[in-house]
């Protein structure tokens, strides 16, 4: 009996000692393996990239395509593919390396693998033609939008944004009601996605916003535009949209508005200035600082007015705006910073050192103007007694006018009255 249980434990030792050896040999062999095979990836695609940048930069490579044709999955397909998609980033190989990706069978490939039933095995054909900038695929690639796998279709709205082309844009536009309200895809990758086609895209970006009706879409849609260089037509877009019922759309037009360069482009900026009393705070936020960005200076009483609003957002953004005044907004400086709002005066004074307005009420310490002297010392000297010295110290240690550097001792020295 003994006997027997010992041979049973000695027999279960083997066979764990024999499954343990299987499993580090299998994962040696596997590692070996996969060392060989990269290896010789590794060698197939520099000897492939020298030979089809030489064909390419000669113009033979038409006469010579035999010599790239291999067999889908090989090492050589899977070399040649990398390499090809290496030199299609550059511009003077882009055309060529589109026709060749075709020519090779690799378009072909990869459209029937997006009639797989496996995810993965279909994004990643997706994620491929997208990179191959396969403007044929494109009606091929909209019609994924018809999966409900969430993943691939954000894949896919990449992709087409790679491929670039104005089908391609009409293409996830046209889905976007379908795509957005059944959370098929998120509005930022959308968003980031459209955004990836250029100034280009603005025309028909604009003319599909024209037509819809949507509040999420529209305000969307202003993203977009807001992260685009600012055109006449996003302009107009956005402007047609400062007085719309939905806060965000409001905010998103006022986004788009806050890039304008009013010296090449032409507008009422009056239009802005009720926005800053808007119910809705982070509407507020976004006119101040769509009018500081445009310097706009008749707006300076009112947005003086922010500098004590209730959300502290909105307080430091009318601070920043009213940094770019220059000399005309000390007075209002002045006047908030006297009020007994001590947390509201500092974000005034933290907003006034971060940015060059300090610099300008340092130099004005031997301004000729005696009120503009007067005005900038006596903010400098209120910023001291909260505490915001860092600027007045560095330029004592830096600075090169005598005359400042014994106006700042003065400050410096002086009692402080908060």
């Amino acid at each position: 009996m003994h006997e027997t249980l010992r041979l049973a434990l000695i027999s279960i030792i083997i066979s764990i000692a024999i499954f343990i050896c299987v499993i580090l040999f299998s994962t040696i062999f596997r590692r070996v393996l996969h060392n060989w095979k990269y290896r010789r990836l590794d060698r197939y695609r520099d000897f492939y990239r020298e030979k089809l940048n030489d064909l390419i930069d000669s113009g033979k490579v038409s006469h010579q395509l035999n010599d790239f044709i291999s067999l889908p999955s090989s090492t050589k397909f899977q070399a040649i593919e990398d390499t090809l998609l290496d030199l299609i980033n550059d511009d003077r190989y882009k055309e060529s390396v589109k026709g060749l990706l075709e020519r090779l069978g690799y378009i072909p490939f990869y459209e029937k693998r997006l009639k797989s039933n496996n995810n993965i095995t279909r994004a990643s054909a997706i994620d491929k033609l997208g990179r191959m900038l396969s403007e044929t695929s494109t009606n091929k690639l909209v019609d994924t939008f018809r999966t409900k796998n969430a993943e691939t279709i954000s894949v896919a709205v990449r992709s087409l944004s790679k491929i670039g082309s104005t089908k391609a844009l009409k293409g996830i536009l046209e889905h976007l009601p379908h795509l957005l309200k059944e959370s098929l895809i998120s509005q930022k990758t959308v968003e980031a996605s459209l955004t990836n086609f250029g100034v280009s895209a603005i025309p028909t970006i604009i003319e599909y916003g024209r037509k819809n009706d949507d509040t999420m879409i529209t305000a969307s849609l202003l993203d977009v535009l807001s992260n685009l260089p600012f055109t006449k037509v996003s302009c107009s877009f956005a402007i047609d949209h400062l007085k719309n019922k939905d806060a965000e759309i409001r905010a998103k037009a006022l986004k788009v508005l806050s890039q304008a360069d009013i010296s090449l482009i032409d507008f009422d900026q009056n239009l802005l200035v009720p926005l800053l009393e808007d119910t809705i705070w982070f509407v507020r936020l976004h006119a101040a600082k769509a009018l500081g960005n445009m310097r706009y200076k008749k707006a300076a009483d009112t947005l003086g007015g922010l500098l004590l609003d209730e959300n502290w957002q909105v307080r430091d953004t009318a601070a920043m705006a009213l940094t770019k005044f220059e000399d005309d907004s000390i007075d209002i400086f002045l006047k908030a910073l006297k009020f007994k709002d001590r947390y509201a005066k500092e974000s005034i004074c933290e907003e006034i050192e971060k940015t060059d307005f300090i610099s300008r009420l340092i130099t004005n310490l031997i301004s000729k103007d005696p009120k503009t002297y007067e005005k900038s010392k006596e903010i400098l000297h209120i910023m001291y007694s909260l505490n915001f010295s860092t600027p007045l110290a560095e330029y004592l240690k830096k600075g090169g006018d005598d005359k400042i550097k014994k106006e700042i001792h003065l400050i410096l020295n002086k009692e402080t009255k908060t």
